[in-house]
């Protein structure tokens, strides 16, 4: 029998468990079945034969028992045979047939014949078998074709790479190596071995990447890279480990978007690196450096010498009054001569040195905020970012060790415990200013410090080398009109785009609010209102609307503020938030600010801001230019966010117009222009404010001259002028 035949060969092959359970289950019920059907004939005899004849029971229990026996043994036969070893067997063949379909394989087939009743199970196994090997040669076909462009696609980058004559690495923010070149290999091979996985930094040095990394990080985070010179890239100057080689390289960061909907800037997974060894490069710029370095320092003797001479002839009165007279002539002419000589070369000697070393524009906020990072929360002093922001040119990395380690030596010399840090844009320069209260380094001091090496810079380079790359010097001096304060002075190039280059182009100014009722305060009648103005701690603050009209239905969309504290811009205590208005931004209202709906949508609603703003302002008397505007909207605004803004306020409008009168431009860029304060940022809420700010500093200088000293004094001139323009208004 050939269904015996075939179990026995399945039987080769690993078979699961379940198939079995019927095999156990349906022989016991039909072997109950064979011993209880015969016992219930018996009793049904015995019942029928209790009052019949004895004999006749008899041969009717045998009879009865013996047919049910065999009926349901050879049922059992039957089922067992045809049914439950033919599923077994089935179940089996399936098995293996799955296990060739899983491999794409289509040739093994269940031969339906063979299995009768169960045919349509069969054919059904068939079917399914059919089906999953096509899949499965399908999904091997995708994979293969996949694979083979991903192949092309390298090979082809491969050949990319390796033609290229720079090194090329990428990396993920954990600084792992996930891709480099040959050119690479060969740069770097002197450092280690190195391999796909391993970190960038075992084999350069680490300072230069993480801080070119912050630049790009800080440059995203802030959506600048949009409009930048050069986007999510920067240039650095690095080492490798071992300090064998210097390398000249350029970091291009790896973006990965925001969500759909979310103004949010995109984050940062990655960078590409590409180097060059520039050891040869950088080590013949020392060499000229040294040799400039002593050719014009070695000028200095001889017009010593020179005029050394000149004063001997002028004490020797035996000479006549013609060979005195020439013998000066000769000697002034060379005097003059090596002079010049030495102006023109030390003029081309640090134009050479400043166009050779890697340079680009930086904004002075990152660079402070630099700064201060590498000052680090454990040093002994403190260091505050102030003042207004600036663009300027440079070696970022060169002068964020430099100012590190300025104010080390400062701290050294002194023991002050604080010190700010600020920038100001003075003619062709932007002066970066040291500032702290207590006497000026003595200039000596000051000129040994040129000679110190920075230690964590780049091929040895000292504090006068960093400053021969920026065409730059510093000095140390008293701070004008406060001697107090003392400063140490480094001026540094002005960024090569011009200022506007870096910020949005801004609508016209906000025409002039007023509301009478809001301008018009009370006297400050306590002793904060006896308090001079250059001693109070205000918040300059500014809000950006959909439109001028918040009785009509505009909406805040952005409040900024910066804290201002014992004449200082605090530029590193800030408040600077979007804002939902729950409503659409109308179009033509976004030259004036750049916000759109994209860039609210996520932020949260006034109610939830104000009491955040209310805290930051706690406890300081209010600024703002053209403030009525910007309170009509708070007011409004109050019962629904639970708090009141009950703070003194001043205007700059209105001081503006105390000082210079009726006529003239009182906007904030006319004032601005007028007092020679630089317009950086003027894009933002928070870039008015600082402005503001800036203004009213000057402000209270000018308002001590016209006898207004305190709060209340302001107050008190702010009123008469409020009055005035009430008048004016009623005729």
């Amino acid at each position: 029998m050939s269904a015996p035949a075939t179990t026995g060969n399945a039987a080769a092959a690993p078979a699961p468990a379940a198939p079995a359970e019927p095999r156990r289950i349906v022989p016991l019920a039909f072997r109950a079945a064979g011993v209880g059907l015969p016992l219930l004939s018996v009793g049904a005899a015995v019942g029928f034969g209790s009052g019949g004849d004895p004999n006749a029971f008899v041969t009717y229990a045998v009879t009865m028992t013996a047919a049910v026996t065999a009926g349901v043994w050879g049922l059992w036969g039957l089922v067992d045979r045809k049914l439950l070893r033919a599923s077994e067997t089935l179940s089996r063949e399936a098995g293996l047939i799955a296990h060739g379909a899983a491999d794409g394989k289509a040739g093994a087939r269940i031969p339906v014949a063979r299995y009768g009743d169960l045919a349509p199970v069969a054919k059904a196994v068939n079917e399914l078998s059919d089906k999953l090997a096509a899949a499965r040669r399908d999904t091997a076909r995708i994979v293969a074709e996949s694979t083979a462009k991903a192949e092309e696609q390298k090979t082809r980058l491969a050949a990319v790479l390796r033609d290229l004559h720079e090194g090329v690495l990428v990396c993920n923010l954990k600084h792992q190596i996930l891709l480099y070149n040959q050119t690479a290999l060969d740069i770097l091979h002197l450092a280690g071995d190195l391999g796909l996985g391993r970190s960038l930094l075992h084999f350069v040095v680490a300072e230069p990447v993480t801080h070119t990394l912050e630049r790009l990080t800080l440059r995203v985070r802030e959506g600048r890279h949009v409009n930048h010179e050069h986007g999510t890239t920067a240039q650095f100057v690095g080492a490798t480990t071992d300090g064998r080689i210097l390398l000249a390289g350029r970091m291009s960061a790896i973006l990965q978007d925001a969500p759909d909907g979310s103004d949010e800037p995109p984050s940062i997974t990655g960078y590409v690196i590409t180097l060059s060894d520039a050891t040869s490069e950088l080590a013949a710029l020392g060499q000229r450096d040294a040799l400039l370095r002593e050719a014009t320092e070695g000028f200095c003797a001889p017009i010593a010498n020179l005029r050394a001479v000149l004063e001997t002839l002028e004490d020797t009165p035996e000479l006549g009054p013609e060979e005195r007279a020439a013998f000066q002539a000769a000697l002034m002419e060379s005097s003059n001569t090596l002079s010049e000589r030495l102006a023109h070369v030390t003029g081309e000697y640090r134009s050479v040195v400043t166009g050779s070393w890697p340079m680009s524009d930086i904004h002075s906020t990152n660079l402070i905020n630099l700064i201060r990072h590498r000052v680090g929360p454990e040093a002994q002093y403190g260091v505050t970012l102030t003042g207004l922001p600036q663009w300027v040119h440079g070696d970022s990395y060169s002068l964020v060790i430099l100012f590190g380690y300025l104010i080390e030596y400062v701290y050294a010399l002194t023991g002050v415990p604080a010190y700010d840090l600020s920038v100001e844009a003075e003619g062709n320069w932007v002066y970066l200013d040291i500032t702290w209260r207590g006497p000026s380094v003595p200039s000596g001091i000051v000129d040994s410090w040129l000679d110190h090496p920075l230690p964590d810079a780049l091929g040895g380079l000292t504090v006068g080398d960093v400053l021969q790359h920026h065409k730059s010097t510093m000095w140390s001096e008293a701070v004008k009109g406060n001697e107090l304060l003392s400063r140490l002075r480094v001026p540094l190039p002005p960024a090569q785009k011009p200022p506007s280059a870096h910020t949005a182009a801004r609508g016209a100014a906000r025409p002039e609010f007023f509301d009478f009722n809001l301008l018009h305060q009370p006297l400050a009648t306590s002793e904060l209102g006896r308090t001079p103005l250059d001693q109070l701690h205000y918040v300059v603050f500014d809000t950006e609307t959909t439109g001028l009209s918040p009785s009509n239905g505009d909406e805040i969309i952005q409040i900024a503020a910066v804290r201002v504290v014992g004449g200082r811009i605090l530029t590193g205590e800030t408040f600077n938030t979007l804002v939902n208005p729950k409503r659409t931004i109308p179009p033509e209202s976004i030259p004036f600010h750049g916000i759109t709906d994209a860039m609210v949508a996520d932020k949260p609603a006034i109610d939830k801001v104000l009491p955040q703003f209310r805290n930051f302002v706690s406890g300081a008397v209010l600024i703002a230019h053209n403030a009525a505007f910007d309170l009509k909207f708070l007011k409004m605004k109050e019962r629904a966010s639970g708090v009141r803004f009950d703070s003194p306020v001043l205007d700059t409008m209105l001081l503006s117009r105390m000082l210079l009168g009726e006529g003239g431009d009182h906007t904030l860029d006319g004032i601005a222009e007028r007092l020679g304060i630089e317009v950086v940022d003027r894009h933002t809420a928070l870039g008015d404010s600082l402005v503001t700010a800036a203004v009213f500093l000057r402000m209270v200088e000018m308002l001590k001259e016209r006898d207004v000293r305190t709060l209340d004094d302001a107050i008190r001139g702010a009123n008469i002028i409020v009055e005035l323009a009430a008048r004016e208004r009623a005729f």
